[in-house]
């Protein structure tokens, strides 16, 4: 039996009209051997069902049905049986371009100390492939540290947590026991986890990843309160994880700074797009910890000094986005 180079991992719950083409545009990629491991989350739909019709007899797919649970604790199910060099999450109503695997299989041939491997990716809206936009942007390419692409994401700020965000070697994952916590925000420590415990990485220059914005998804409907305060935890525990990680070197002290101001903002702006104030706790927070590093531009100096201010202006300029696509 070939060894398999990637388990691609699909947390699957009531996606009956997207899991098809998912899990067809991970069929098709070519290169090294692969396995898709398909675990429905207690679908209450078509989706189990579409599943087993079109992949049940493909040995490299494999399909596990566990009560609903949330995707991380579906991740975590494929990840424990996962046989594969790497691990690459996939959302089940996203797509992957093609030569993802081909080019993986490449780099790792070529640098078998990689443990990491990102790529670009873009937005698309449902029933409408031709309206895309950028998501993730790699500014540094080839082989890097991955602290360094890391800080290339948030500076630039188009960092995700999203686990499809890259591909990580599960020997990293075993090594350090990551796991995925919690219903919402379950991705956080994880991936912060990933670029910071990883040794090597290789950032391609493709866009290999498409991800669908549908109305109704959790990424795309009004947030609750409860939800802002399950978003500052994953937040607190993410940059907990970050820290203890680091050294006290200059360069972690600047990737530590990069992701406060990276994550402040993000809060800021889940906040006005929602139409609700910015929770008092993230103010706090931005005073307090922010307040501990030195500001590089008059933006950061009004985040971290006058935080309202900073607030008021973004929601000005929130304001007109949404008037114009109104």
């Amino acid at each position: 039996m070939a060894k398999i180079l990637l388990s691609i991992i699909i947390p699957t719950y009531n996606v009956e009209n997207y899991i098809v083409e998912c899990v067809d545009s991970l069929l098709k990629q070519k290169g090294a051997s692969s396995e898709i491991i398909i675990v429905n989350d207690g679908s209450t739909d078509g989706t189990l069902a579409l599943v087993e019709q079109h992949y049940g007899h493909l040995p490299q797919v494999k399909i596990i049905t566990t009560r609903n649970g949330g995707a991380g604790k579906a991740r975590d199910i494929g990840l424990d049986a996962a046989l594969g060099e790497f691990v690459f999450f996939c959302d089940p109503d996203d797509i992957v371009a093609d030569g993802f695997l081909a080019e993986l299989q490449q780099v790792y041939q070529a640098h078998p100390e990689i443990d990491l491997f990102c790529f670009s990716s873009q937005m698309f809206e449902d029933g409408h492939r031709e309206r895309i936009r950028p998501k993730v942007r790699h500014e540094v390419f080839g082989l890097q540290p991955p602290q360094k692409v890391l800080s290339s994401l948030l500076r630039n700020g188009s960092y995700t947590s999203a686990a499809w965000n890259y591909a990580l070697k599960k020997s990293v994952a075993t090594q350090y026991d990551l796991r995925f916590v919690d219903r919402v925000h379950e991705d956080h420590k994880y991936t912060l986890s990933a670029f910071v415990r990883a040794r090597h990485a290789w950032v391609s220059k493709h866009v290999y990843y498409y991800q669908r914005v549908r109305n109704g998804s959790l990424t795309n409907s009004r947030k609750s309160e409860e939800y802002f305060l399950q978003r500052y935890n994953a937040f607190m525990h993410a940059f907990s994880t970050l820290k203890h990680a680091l050294d006290t070197s200059p360069a972690s002290k600047a990737l530590e700074k990069d992701y406060l101001m990276h994550s402040f903002r993000l809060m800021i702006y889940l906040s006005l797009y929602n139409g609700t104030p910015v929770p008092e706790y993230v103010i706090n927070a931005i005073r307090f910890m922010g307040g501990q590093h030195e500001p590089a531009n008059i933006k950061e100096w009004l985040l971290i000094n006058r935080p309202q201010i900073f607030i008021m202006l973004q929601n000005l300029k929130v304001t007109k986005e949404l008037k114009r696509a109104a």
